[in-house]
C-alpha cells in the first residue's frame, strides 16, 4: 500500500561551538540553516552543554544574521538537562511556520543565566 501524508525531513547543523551568556540578543550568536522552499518548519532541536545556573533558552529567528527580519517571534523554552551529565542539556521549540521561498534562516539564541554552549542546531520540517 503506497504511503500518504506528509514526510518529515531533518538537517543537522553542527558548526563550531556558540557561546552564549547574553540575557538580550546579540546578532554574532547565531546558526544559520539552509531550507528547501514550500516547507513547514515543525521543530528547532538546540543542544549543547551549560554552566552558571542557566534554566531557559530563548529563541527568535529571522532571515538575516542581524536578526531584523524576524520569521519566529521569540519564544522561551525550558533546558532539559542530561541524566547522566548535569552539565549537557537541549531545548525543543515547535514552530510551525511557512517558509515559501528557498532561503536561509537564522537562529538567534539567548539564555535566563549563565552560559550556554550551543553545539547543534536540529530543524525538523514537512513538505
Amino acid at each position: 500500500m503506497a504511503q500518504t501524508g506528509q514526510l518529515n525531513k531533518q538537517i543537522i547543523v553542527k558548526p563550531s561551538s556558540v557561546s552564549v551568556s547574553n540575557t538580550s540578543y546579540d546578532r554574532t550568536k547565531n546558526m544559520s540553516v539552509f531550507l528547501p522552499e514550500n516547507i513547514t518548519l515543525s521543530i528547532i532541536r538546540l543542544s549543547g552543554t551549560f554552566t552558571g545556573g542557566t534554566t531557559k533558552i530563548s529563541v527568535q529567528v529571522s532571515r538575516d544574521s542581524n536578526g531584523d527580519d524576524i520569521i519566529i517571534p521569540s519564544t522561551e523554552a525550558t533546558l532539559a538537562v542530561g541524566i547522566t551529565s548535569a552539565t549537557t542539556g537541549v531545548v525543543m521549540f515547535e514552530v510551525e511556520t511557512n517558509i515559501y521561498t528557498q532561503s536561509e534562516i537564522y537562529v538567534h539564541a539567548k539564555v535566563d543565566a549563565g552560559t550556554y554552549t550551543w553545539t547543534t542546531t536540529e530543524v525538523y520540517w514537512r513538505e
